[in-house]
């Protein structure tokens, strides 16, 4: 049964407390990251207790692989991948004829893909289900393992021959294909041991195969399904095609099923990992079809956050407040989420001194970030509760602008009008006076307001770059 975050129950839970047993997403846990030698690691710890807290496991994070099989047939469909194998596909265009290279570069090609797929394979079994990229560290480094399963077949074929010739035919071909079962076994040994010796043991492979159970069973029959599909398709659909790109078509089509392959077996050995004994960090892990599945960056706001909200929904929240002016003491709030936080909670609790206080700041990221209504809604609550409130100069241009485009003409009069009395030496001013002719012209069709608050630009403001737009103006009316 999976387990979900007290604070968001649609999110699956990331960590367990041990001592309140709270279940936390990566929103709600409290992430620290240290620095050790050059070396950065990031610990998490319950917001309420402050201690550290367990993974809950990936089992609760990733589906079993017959309900994600859609997301792993898309596997390959990422840029990178569908890229290169689109590229070598292409290749092979020019591969069909006769010569003594062909073959070589076309079992060169070969490699690539079985290399690409051997690192997907593995990526996804130390719990990263994004593939990896193209590069040349993934196509030629460590490419021994590759040859290593090639080995694997080479054994299968020599016992084959072996049986086949020692016992009859028969006995050869129910070995083979026994063999053959079990080769998802012995690639996942490879893999996770890195030993061939373990890989092709059978007491080894065998009993991995049970651990494993039905599930192996399902495997199997979708990793036969992928092997057969590149011969379907040549059978049903390539050869209807034009025959000059028929290899490019079924080796696209070989290169794209493979990948899926390895991939699936990665994932076999990620979600049974318990199981085959192969450890998955949590660090490693990353599904980019988990949307929350990053741990939030340990920045300071974060962090109150994750402190503060435990409070709040328990409904202490002259706590909460307390708490965030303790720790914004030194260095003030940066984002608009706490920011909000804060000046909700000090309107909540009707403290209207602090409010007013810090209405100035709040107001300030509110227009930072263009918040045009919440901007004006606290503005609007900070002068009723205290017609004397008075923001930032740029604050206030801008929220005389936005009152405008809503069509609060003479509050945006009286917002600018503020701002010319209150910050007569700011450099917005000029622009204010230009903007309240501008107002009073276009909108309220009133010329001689509009020919003062020129005249006065131009008699307090003579040597501003405005000036000639603002004669223009006047001469016009």
């Amino acid at each position: 049964m999976k387990k979900f975050c007290n604070g968001h129950p649609t999110r699956k839970a990331h960590w367990h407390c041990p001592k309140c047993d709270a279940l936390l997403c990566p929103e709600c846990v409290s992430a620290r990251e240290t620095e050790n030698y050059g070396s950065k690691d990031i610990h998490h710890f319950c917001p309420k207790c402050n201690l550290p807290v367990d993974w809950v496991g990936l089992k609760n994070l990733i589906d079993p692989f017959w309900n994600r099989m859609p997301r792993i047939f898309a596997y390959p469909l990422s840029l990178q991948p569908l890229l290169f194998i689109s590229v070598l596909a292409f290749v092979t265009l020019f591969l069909s004829g006769p010569g003594f290279f062909t073959p070589i570069l076309r079992g060169v090609i070969w490699l690539m893909i079985l290399k690409y797929s051997f690192e997907s394979l593995k990526a996804t079994a130390s719990g990263n289900l994004k593939p990896p990229p193209v590069n040349a560290k993934t196509i030629s480094e460590d490419i021994v393992q590759v040859f290593k399963q090639f080995a694997i077949y080479v054994l299968i074929f020599i016992g084959f021959a072996y049986i086949g010739a020692k016992a009859g035919l028969i006995f050869g071909i129910v070995f083979a294909i026994a063999a053959l079962f079990f080769v998802p076994s012995m690639i996942i040994l490879l893999v996770t041991t890195g030993s061939l010796l373990h890989a092709i043991n059978p007491v080894i492979f065998v009993g991995l195969t049970f651990r494993i159970g039905w599930a192996y069973l399902l495997m199997y029959f979708f990793l036969f399904l992928l092997g057969s599909a590149p011969a379907y398709l040549a059978q049903y659909v390539i050869r209807f095609l034009p025959a000059d790109i028929h290899p490019m078509l079924f080796g696209f089509a070989q290169s794209f099923y493979t990948i899926i392959s390895y991939h699936l077996m990665g994932y076999v050995i990620l979600q049974y990992h318990d199981k085959i004994g192969y450890q998955v960090d949590y660090e490693d892990f990353s599904d980019p079809t988990i949307k929350d599945y990053e741990p939030q960056k340990s920045d300071p706001d974060t962090l109150i956050l994750s402190k503060v909200e435990p409070l709040i929904k328990e409904g202490k929240l002259d706590e909460a407040i307390g708490i965030i002016k303790t720790m914004t003491a030194q260095q003030p709030i940066s984002g608009v989420k706490l920011s909000e936080r804060f000046y909700n909670l000090l309107k909540t609790r009707k403290r209207t001194a602090e409010l007013l206080e810090y209405g100035v700041a709040h107001l300030d990221r509110l227009t930072a970030e263009n918040l045009k209504g919440k901007a004006i809604a606290v503005f609007t609550e900070c002068r009723t509760a205290d017609s004397t409130f008075m923001p930032t100069a740029s604050a206030l241009f801008k929220l005389a602008g936005w009152l405008n485009k809503s069509g609060k003409t003479k509050a945006a009069i009286a917002v600018f009008h503020t701002l010319t009395k209150s910050y007569p030496d700011n450099h917005l001013v000029p622009k204010a006076y230009f903007r309240i002719a501008q107002i009073f012209h276009d909108r309220l069709m009133n010329k001689d307001q509009a020919k003062k608050a020129l005249a006065l630009l131009l008699k307090k403001y003579p040597n501003h770059d405005i000036i000639p737009q603002a004669e223009n103006f006047l001469a016009r009316l």
